[in-house]
């Protein structure tokens, strides 16, 4: 869950490594750290605890010579937040980052100490440095070294290597975690993700599992582990992404997440552009030749589970039984699931490692897998049969808002193009409009209209979320969204669950906020939520206009949603509960876009 990022090039390093380590924040920020060769040829190592900004003061008045060079943020796994556990970390001429878990590190640890080697950080990164240095050391030759040693090695691990012998040289692998090489014009650039550096740079090429290359300047050769240096060559596979490079810049925004909130609408649009036409299309898709599932599994973790328990009401009211699983529960259980059912996966970053096991399991047993990711030539897309992209954007900060939209919107769709009686017209025009309207209406909330509930909730002892149908996944979503980042007690629940013991909680001083899209089961709803204002809880209702009175005094405040579809509905009761949160967490001070104890991207089981 960590973030690496290497460079080779004319250019000198710092400043390059110092902007991609703040664009790879939001995958952890314990500590950081460079390493580079200096004006007299000598390999430097700075690291320091806490954020990026504590290291660029570090380096501020610290000059690189052009070549290559290396950084890292970290997010403690092993060990804690010191300064002896940052990285880089270097034994003799060898310095590496590393992304991911050495599964087999005390049992290196006791090799090493065999041979007079103690490590002197608590990480299992360490040992990875120790082992190629003892490897170089035998015949001086910089990628072999790194094949060898790497091959005593059990886990998964992204690295970028230095050696100080071969300063204009660097050394990636992948094997497990996501890495990214970026070509330019004389330097190429190795990251943990694209926007580390796409303000220099849109040429990618995504690195396969098990691979390695050695970088220097522009020219790139690649490798398969098992694969002799003389065998590398150029990569194959370039692609040019479309992201904005102001996609990563905050902009007139005080955080990431609020800016995000607001670019909910355009990522729907990008997503849906050129796949709804007269009818709903979707290019990948070709019915001719996947047919139609007798069942759909979703597996996720997080937001993008809540997007499939969406996903599957849409493909329900398609006519396609589906269900959901939490992915590191379902990898382990046995597939029960009948001949020619679909599996499909959803990451945001289509590297979260549950999720891709479980469709690696999935896959072996035999049933298509299909994959909704954001991120082009990510894990998740490159493992699955099939795969779809939401064209969000990057996403920086770590709560996800306007990649949850794109996800649903996106379910909607694949509902659209599998169900029996496709084209749904009505789902169809509220897919449609539902980008503008969701525009619309965010332009509608005023700062000042919230100030009243924030202090509200910022003073409540303990928050809930209820909701009834497609209303249930959206108080899931809120109620995570402000345990995420406001640090606040919060949980959701089906809102006829309420009376089987979460009721027990209500008292004086409890807020509850229920979204009310779902008309089917509105009714209902608001009988449960009479339950609680009768308690002594405080009701914050989500809902449109429509909702009236009528049902006796069954709300204290109200936020109004446009009478709109509840297709449609979904995404402005959304923005509702996410700009909730993040005004919430913005007036306890909280960091927003890097909440404590969080990463954007979960690499490890």
């Amino acid at each position: 869950m960590c973030g690496i990022i290497g460079y080779s090039g004319l250019r000198s390093p710092l400043p390059l490594l110092v902007s991609g380590l703040e664009r790879l924040e939001y995958r952890g920020y314990d500590s950081s750290g460079v390493a580079f060769f200096d004006d007299f040829g000598s390999l430097s190592v700075v690291r320091a605890v806490g954020k990026v900004g504590v290291l660029k003061d570090l380096v501020n008045d610290r000059s690189a010579q052009p070549g290559a060079a290396i950084g890292h943020i970290r997010w403690a796994t092993h060990g804690g937040v010191t300064l002896e556990n940052a990285h880089p970390h270097q034994s003799g001429p060898i310095v590496l980052v590393h992304n991911g878990i050495v599964e087999n590190d005390q049992a290196i640890r006791i090799y090493l100490r065999s041979l007079g080697v103690e490590c002197v950080s608590e990480t299992d990164s360490e040992v990875l440095s120790h082992l190629i240095r003892i490897e170089y050391e035998k015949d001086g030759v910089f990628p072999e070294a790194v094949r060898r040693a790497l091959g005593q090695v059990e886990g998964s691990f992204a690295l970028a290597i230095l050696c100080q012998n071969d300063p204009a040289d660097l050394v990636v692998v992948r094997n497990g975690p996501p890495l990214i090489l970026g070509l330019g014009e004389g330097e190429t650039f190795a990251a943990s993700d694209i926007p580390a550096f796409l303000h220099f740079t849109r040429k990618v090429h995504s690195m396969e599992n098990g691979t390695i290359a050695l970088i220097r300047h522009e020219e790139v050769k690649v490798g398969r582990l098992d694969q002799a240096f003389s065998e590398w060559a150029p990569p194959s596979s370039l692609r040019s992404i479309s992201w904005d490079p102001v996609f990563a810049e905050k902009g007139a925004f005080r955080h990431f997440m609020e800016k995000e909130i607001f670019e909910a609408p355009r990522a729907m649009m990008d997503t849906l552009a050129d796949r709804l036409s007269v009818s709903p299309v979707l290019p990948e898709l070709d019915r001719s030749v996947y047919g139609k599932p007798p069942v759909v599994a979703f597996v996720a973790c997080g937001t993008s589970w809540h997007a499939a328990l969406l996903g599957r009401a849409f493909l329900e009211q398609a006519g396609i039984p589906a269900f959901v699983e939490i992915a590191s529960e379902f990898r382990y259980r046995r597939l029960l699931l009948p001949p020619g059912s679909w599996v499909i996966g959803i990451s945001q970053s289509g590297e979260t490692a549950d999720t891709i096991g479980a469709m690696e399991s999935a896959r072996r047993a035999g049933f298509l897998t299909l994959g909704i990711s954001n991120v082009p030539g990510s894990s998740l897309e490159r493992e699955c049969d099939l795969c779809l992209l939401t064209h969000a954007g990057p996403e920086i900060g770590v709560a996800s808002t306007k990649a949850f939209q794109a996800q649903v919107a996106l379910l909607m769709m694949l509902s659209l193009a599998l169900g029996e009686n496709s084209p749904r017209t009505d789902l169809a025009d509220a897919l449609i409009r539902a980008p503008h309207r969701l525009e619309l209406f965010l332009e509608s909330l005023s700062p000042d209209s919230l100030d009243a509930r924030v202090e509200r909730l910022r003073e409540s002892r303990l928050v809930m979320f209820a909701g009834r149908g497609i209303d249930y996944p959206l108080a899931l979503e809120g109620a995570l969204k402000f345990k995420e980042i406001t640090y606040r007690p919060a949980d959701g629940y089906p809102g006829g669950e309420l009376k089987h013991g979460p009721i027990a909680l209500i008292e004086p001083g409890v807020t509850v906020i229920a979204p009310l899209v779902d008309r089917l089961l509105r009714a209902k709803e608001i009988s449960n939520l009479r339950e609680i204002r009768a308690r002594g809880g405080y009701v914050l209702a989500v809902g449109p206009t429509v909702v009236k009175e009528g049902h006796g005094i069954w709300y204290d405040d109200r936020i109004e949603l446009p009478d709109d579809p509840p297709w449609s509905g979904i995404f402005q009761a959304a923005g509702v509960l996410q700009l909730l949160a993040y005004r919430v967490a913005s007036a306890l001070g909280n960091d927003v876009d890097q909440p404590r104890n969080l990463a954007k991207s979960v690499t490890v089981e």
